[in-house]
């Protein structure tokens, strides 16, 4: 024990060896530790979720392949394979299993709940109102994370989206059919609409191609405006809607801001995946270090932003009130270009 004492103390310092007198010798200094991270990622829309995660760990001092692995198994919007990644993470033991979205995230908390093996969400929707987990705070659980709060949200977007465009009356709300999130996002837009004199009109997914060949029959005849709610299928096919949507010259709202950076929807508002990744990997670091899952409360994310996209408002046709150019957090596209 001295001379492993020693060593500790010649690459760690001090605090090194507090850990190991304390009993925490598993923290980044523990020699010859690897830690093991199962990720079960949705599909490819939700990398940047994965990493920001890593971005994260490495401001925490670890070094991937030395400190830390990831074991990446990219669902591609299955959730039979999300099913089949998880029972394989834990299977083969890794220490916490990584996840992104409502839907996979349920998935993964039914499978690991008998065994209680450490779940760390990047982004998810409605884990309390899905059911997931019974409160944000709860002591009875094993999964912790940051959720996105796109569900409450949605009412805030629905705003946002009548002042950057006052004559909309009819919205087309795109989501999966069964999805707990998209349900409840569903009601919420419902609660809403009448306040905002909206029409809505409701589509729901049975699986990415459908949710694209739902939005391909929306034109500025059936709807003033394309709007994705939290969902799986839908947010999967983001860049085939948003493309779709364009074509149209039809105005797309999504509530992740990856999706006007990368994919040329309209606007959001929200966080996005890469900053909730880097915030989940403080929770990560600490389950590594001894923290019990359930001493750990849900998270919101540090910042939500608006996000304005002048050269799709260019390309189809509509113009933004200066005062919302003005009070967003970020506009894509040249100042002298604002429509």
């Amino acid at each position: 024990m001295r001379k492993k004492a020693i060593v500790r103390l010649a690459l760690c310092g001090w605090v090194g060896l507090l850990h190991l007198f304390m009993g925490f010798a598993d923290g980044v200094c523990a020699v010859g530790k690897t830690y093991q991270i199962g990720i079960v990622l949705p599909g490819d829309t939700w990398a940047s979720s994965v990493e920001g995660l890593k971005d994260g760990m490495i401001k925490l001092g670890y070094t991937e392949g030395k400190e830390i692995v990831y074991r990446i198994d990219n669902a591609k919007g299955a959730k039979a394979r999300v099913v089949e990644a998880t029972k394989k993470f834990v299977g083969e033991k890794v220490d916490v299993i990584y996840t992104i979205t409502n839907t996979a995230l349920k998935e993964v908390a039914q499978i690991t709940r008998p065994s209680m093996w450490p779940v760390v969400f990047g982004s998810a929707s409605g884990p309390v109102e899905s059911g997931i987990v019974p409160s944000y705070a709860s002591r009875d659980t094993h999964i912790t994370g940051v959720t996105s709060g796109s569900i409450e949200l949605v009412a805030k977007r629905l705003e946002i989206l009548k002042e950057l465009l006052p004559r909309t009356k009819r919205i087309a709300l795109i989501g999966d059919i069964d999805s707990d999130s998209s349900a409840a996002a569903f009601v919420v837009a419902g609660k809403i609409a009448p306040k905002l004199a909206l029409q809505l009109l409701e589509l729901k997914a049975k699986s990415g191609p459908h949710a694209v060949e739902l939005a391909k029959k929306i034109t500025s005849r059936e709807a003033d405006a394309l709007f994705v709610i939290p969902s799986l299928y839908a947010v999967g096919a983001i860049a085939d809607i948003a493309q779709n949507a364009k074509a149209a010259r039809l105005p797309f709202a999504v509530y992740q801001v990856e999706h006007v950076k990368t994919n040329g929807a309209l606007f959001s508002y929200g966080s996005s995946y890469y900053l909730q990744g880097k915030q989940a990997a403080l929770l990560v670091d600490k389950i590594l270090k001894g923290t019990a899952v359930n001493q750990l409360p849900i998270e919101t994310p540090q910042l939500h932003e608006l996000i304005l996209n002048l050269d799709t408002a260019k390309e189809i046709g509509v113009k933004f009130p200066l005062e919302m150019i003005n009070r967003a957090d970020e506009v894509i596209g040249e100042v002298g270009k604002r429509p």
